[in-house]
C-alpha cells in the first residue's frame, strides 16, 4: 500500500523538480542589465554679462507745465466798451503795451476839463493871496511893527491858498489817470488764456476782462524725496536767480507717436516739504528761446534730472537683485554662486550697484530654491524664445504622424 502511494507521487515530485531546475537555470543564465552612469541635468539660467563703468545717475519726477507769469486783466474804471483788439481772443498773441480794450472816454475828458478849471482858479487865488501878503508886509514895515503875528502877515492865508492849489492839481491828476485807464493794455508779451468781453458791453470797476500769460518762460513743479536730493547733492534751501547756475533737467512727453523733449533748469525749491507725501517741491524753468520746440501750459511732462556720477559701478536689471542685496552669478566653472552687493541707486528699470567683478555673468532668470555650487547651463536668449521652441516641437511630431498615416 505504501509502495503504491510512493510510486504514484513520483510524477508529481518530478514535475516540481523540473520546474525548480528550470527557474534556477533561467535565473543563472539571464543576461545582465547594462549599468548606465546617471548624469544630473544642469539647471538652465538666463544670464547677462555685466561690465564696470562710470555711471551717470538720474533722478526722475513728473509735473504739469504752468506759466511763470500770468495776470487777470481788470478794469480800474467803469464805462462802455467801444473797442476790442482782434488779438483779444483765446489763444491770441499779444505784445507788451498793446491796447486790448478801450472804454468810452467822453465822461473822463469832461472831468479833466473841470479839474483844469479848478486848478486855474486855485492858482489865481494863490496869486491874489501872495499880493495881499506883500501889501501887508509893506504896511507893517511902514508902521514899524516888527513883531506882528503871522495872521497880520497873511501867512496862514498864503499856506491855505498853496494847499488849495495842490489839492486841485491832485484831483486833476486823478482825472487824467482815470482817462488813461480807459485804455487797457497787455502787461507783457504772451498769450490770451481766456476772455469775457464784447463791444457795447458795460464794464464795472474791478471786473475781470481777460487772463494773459507770458510765454517766454514756463515752470514745472516737481517732487523729490530724500534719496533724490542726495543723488542730486541739492540742499533743501536751494535757490538761484541766474538761469545758467540752475541744475539741468530734461523734460519730455509723448505727443502722438513722438517723444518731444525740452531742456530746463531747476532754479529753486518750494521752501517747504509736503506734509502728506514727505517730498520737497522744486521748480524748474524752461526758456522758450533755448528750445527748438514750443511748450504750452497744461502739458504733463516727465523730468529727468542729472545727478552725480559713480565710478566702477555696475548696472543690473531689477529682477537680478534679490532680498538683502544678494546677486546670483555664474563663475568661470559654470557653477551658480551668490554674492552681496552695495546698492547705489534704484529706478523703475535698473539697479546701480558696486562690489561686482568686471565682465561677470549675472543671473537674470527667476530661481527656485537655488543652491551655491550647482552646475548650470547659461542661456543668452530671451525666455520667450525658449517657450517658442517648446511649442514648435509638438507641431513637428504631428506632421510626422500625419505623414505615417
Amino acid at each position: 500500500m505504501l509502495k503504491t502511494k510512493i510510486v504514484d507521487s513520483i510524477p508529481f515530485v518530478s514535475a516540481i523538480l523540473i520546474i525548480l531546475l528550470t527557474l534556477y537555470g533561467l535565473d543563472f543564465f539571464k543576461p545582465e542589465a547594462q549599468k548606465r552612469q546617471y548624469k544630473a541635468k544642469k539647471l538652465r539660467v538666463f544670464v547677462e554679462r555685466i561690465k564696470q563703468r562710470d555711471t551717470q545717475l538720474f533722478a526722475y519726477s513728473q509735473g504739469e507745465v504752468k506759466p511763470k507769469q500770468q495776470a487777470d486783466l481788470r478794469s480800474q474804471v467803469e464805462g462802455l466798451v467801444v473797442f476790442v483788439s482782434p488779438s483779444l481772443v483765446v489763444g491770441g498773441r499779444v505784445v507788451k503795451g498793446q491796447t486790448l480794450l478801450q472804454l468810452d472816454k467822453r465822461d473822463y475828458l469832461l472831468d479833466v476839463v473841470q479839474r483844469e478849471a479848478k486848478v486855474a482858479q486855485a492858482n489865481q487865488q494863490l496869486e491874489k493871496v501872495k499880493a495881499q501878503a506883500n501889501v501887508a508886509e509893506l504896511e507893517l514895515a511902514n508902521l514899524g511893527r516888527k513883531n506882528a503875528n503871522d495872521l497880520a502877515r497873511w501867512r496862514p492865508q498864503l499856506e491855505h491858498a498853496e494847499a488849495e492849489l495842490k489839492a486841485a492839481k491832485a484831483l486833476l491828476e486823478i482825472s487824467r489817470l482815470k482817462l488813461e485807464r480807459t485804455n487797457i493794455t497787455s502787461p507783457f508779451t504772451g498769450v490770451v488764456r481766456s476772455e469775457s468781453i464784447n463791444i457795447g458791453q458795460q464794464v464795472s470797476r474791478n471786473s475781470v476782462i481777460a487772463t494773459v500769460y507770458a510765454n517766454d518762460v514756463m515752470e514745472v513743479a516737481l517732487s523729490l524725496n530724500g534719496k533724490d536730493l542726495k543723488l542730486l547733492e541739492m540742499p533743501i534751501d536751494f535757490y538761484q536767480e541766474q538761469y545758467e547756475q540752475g541744475i539741468p533737467v530734461v523734460l519730455s512727453t509723448e505727443l502722438g507717436d513722438q517723444i518731444t523733449e525740452w531742456e530746463g533748469r531747476i532754479m529753486r525749491t518750494s521752501g517747504q516739504f509736503d506734509t502728506r507725501t514727505r517730498t520737497l517741491g522744486v521748480i524748474a524753468e524752461i526758456y522758450q528761446s533755448k528750445n527748438q520746440n514750443s511748450i504750452l501750459p497744461g502739458l504733463f511732462v516727465n523730468a529727468r534730472i542729472k545727478g552725480v556720477s559713480v565710478s566702477n559701478a555696475s548696472t543690473l536689471p531689477r529682477t537680478s537683485v534679490h532680498p538683502n542685496n544678494k546677486v546670483w552669478y555664474v563663475d568661470e566653472e559654470q557653477t551658480l554662486q551668490v554674492t552681496q552687493v552695495e546698492l547705489i541707486h534704484r529706478d523703475n528699470h535698473s539697479v546701480v550697484v558696486k562690489g561686482l567683478k568686471n565682465n561677470i555673468q549675472i543671473v537674470t532668470s527667476a530661481l527656485v530654491a537655488p543652491v551655491p555650487g550647482v552646475s548650470v547651463r547659461t542661456l543668452k536668449s530671451q525666455p520667450n524664445n525658449l517657450t517658442e521652441e517648446k511649442t514648435e516641437k509638438p507641431k513637428r511630431k504631428r506632421k510626422k504622424k500625419d505623414a505615417e498615416a
